[in-house]
């Protein structure tokens, strides 16, 4: 039954398409015609940082707990209880603030639905101006048999932003995080969104999944694999989980900027990526984990549209040997991760990603452009000082020049880019290449409430009008001054601070509704302008979203 539901959305996904929103149509078709005639539902363990910590604090002493694969699978084994009931006398107050909106079981299937809310008031300081806006969706979660699992987030949101904010969307048609917008009427932006997932449990260790939305690979604030910065994309993802080793293939259906369309529209082309993920934990303390992905385009080298290499759909192999084989100009990359649970809920974390390395060019010191690597290295603690919700984070992050990025492929609709992009965002760190980032985080929660503090602190070599210094993976690597004599953070120098204290209180944790307000101040400095922005946020929301703007 279940391979009758997902070949004929493979397709949808895999097929190229003269419509750039046909197959989301036809995904959201199938989707809700699968949901009128059975129910299912899922764990939904969102990427929010919020409420992801929340909820890893309960199973980060677990040895065999993959933490660096998210969302997690409805079968892992999620040790959260709920937060503690507000015990109030009125049944409605009771329902408000405890329960679901909506709940039915039985011995078969589980379904729930849940509202999503987002409402709030920002002020800018420096602008002195006043923005606010609003989303309203629903959340809809239901399983059946516990092999079947569904869930899915749909929203409408109208909102109008600071100017850092509105100038990106104007130009490129683009909401950050989200994709195109709808319409922009008296400085409001008219947005929607659908994300959700169909999983098949097929046994006990293999998992089918269906889907549009973000995945995360790491354990860091930021991910150098794959982070939940782009836009949702739909993604079919294969899972297996057996003994100490959880392993992910994936093919993501992308879309992404044509950066010289001469009308300066905001025109889009295909892309995918394909994705391997394994995790091992090789003892109760040390965590092993290798990653490899390869961006490819449905076109020839004439620019006609031919589909994608069938062998990047092999769940096994490597990808370069076969880009090597196939002769392409596909955009790969591979990485590999460490983590180390120092005592009980400690860990000491890194990835390192390699887009492309010659060891004798790094030893002969003469600067090779073609070097393009990036390393992260962090620690986090759960309950610091054994403190039960006090939570730190320290990480850096350091990227070199041109790595992501690629050069310019023509077609028949277009200039395209392999670069590791989506909807003109980043797949994995927000600040592209040739940087340094230091962070850390602060998080306090008793009951149901909540504090944090952050801190960022970035250094940058920024491309200028003329030339690419590497830090923009957007821009085509051949537009490089030099093949060598490239050096870390070449190119005009610039510096980014971001500092944000906030406080919330969960309303209903069953949707995650919290009350919140925050101070958070960004500064860009260059050589030519230094922009800041001081602002402060007052709002209701269910901790769904990821809107950060802690990035360069």
């Amino acid at each position: 039954m279940i391979w009758n539901l997902l070949i004929p959305a493979a397709k949808i996904m895999i097929e190229p398409s003269n419509s750039c929103y046909a197959w989301e149509r036809a995904f959201f078709i199938f989707i809700l015609l699968l949901f009128s005639t059975i129910s299912i539902n899922a764990q939904n363990i969102r990427l929010h940082n919020d409420t992801k910590i929340l909820k890893e604090q309960y199973v980060s002493s677990d040895s065999d707990f993959h933490l660096t694969i998210k969302p997690y699978t409805p079968g892992d084994f999620i040790k959260f209880d709920s937060l503690k009931k507000v015990e109030v006398s009125s049944k409605i107050a009771n329902h408000l603030l405890n329960r679901d909106l909506l709940n039915f079981e039985d011995n078969n299937f589980k379904f729930k639905a849940n509202p999503i809310i987002d409402s709030k008031i920002i002020y800018d300081l420096d602008e002195s101006s006043l923005y606010s806006g609003y989303k309203l969706g629903l959340n809809l979660e239901a399983s059946y048999k516990s092999k079947l699992f569904f869930s899915t987030d749909i929203f409408i949101s109208r909102m109008n932003y600071p100017s850092f904010q509105s100038k990106y969307a104007d130009s490129l048609g683009i909401i950050s995080h989200y994709g195109t917008f709808i319409s922009k009427t008296n400085d409001y932006y008219l947005y929607s969104s659908f994300t959700g997932e169909l999983t098949y449990k097929a046994s006990e260790h293999f998992y089918f999944h269906v889907g549009r939305g973000k995945n995360f690979l790491g354990n860091g604030y930021r991910s150098l694999f794959l982070s939940d910065n782009s836009n949702a994309y739909p993604y079919l993802k294969v899972t297996a989980d057996i003994w100490k080793i959880k392993y992910i293939w994936m093919a993501a259906k992308l879309k992404d900027i044509q950066l010289l369309n001469p009308n300066f529209e905001a025109v889009l082309y295909d892309k995918a990526a394909f994705i391997h993920y394994l995790s091992l934990n090789l003892t109760k303390r040390i965590n092993f984990n290798f990653f490899e992905s390869i961006i490819s385009n449905p076109y020839d080298q004439e620019g006609r549209k031919k589909g994608y290499e069938f062998a990047y759909f092999n769940p096994v192999i490597f990808f370069r040997p076969v880009e090597f084989y196939t002769g392409t100009s596909d955009n790969s990359l591979m990485g590999m991760g460490l983590n180390l649970r120092l005592w009980k809920s400690v860990y000491l974390y890194s990835q390192f990603i390699l887009d492309d390395l010659i060891i004798s060019k790094i030893n002969d010191g003469s600067g090779w452009w073609g070097n393009k690597f990036g390393l992260q290295t962090g620690l986090k603690s759960y309950h610091l000082f054994n403190i039960q919700g006090f939570f730190f984070r320290g990480e850096v992050n350091i990227v070199r020049p041109y790595t992501y990025s690629h050069g310019e492929i023509n077609t028949y609709e277009g200039v395209a880019n392999l670069n590791y992009g989506n909807y003109f965002q980043e797949l994995a760190h927000p600040t592209g290449a040739n940087f340094i980032e230091s962070l850390a985080e602060i998080r306090y929660q008793t009951g149901r409430f909540f504090t944090n503090a952050e801190l960022v602190i970035a250094k940058k070599g920024t491309d200028t009008d003329t030339v690419n210094y590497g830090s923009d993976i957007y821009l085509s690597y051949n537009l490089r001054p030099n093949d060598y004599g490239i050096r870390f953070l070449q190119g005009s120098a610039g510096n980014f601070i971001y500092a944000e204290f906030g406080a919330s209180y969960m309303i209903n944790p069953k949707y995650e509704l919290m009350l919140e307000t925050a101070i958070q101040y960004r500064s860009i400095k260059t050589q030519s302008n230094h922009r800041k922005n001081l602002i402060f946020n007052l709002g209701i929301s269910t901790k769904i979203f990821n809107e950060n703007y802690d990035y360069f």
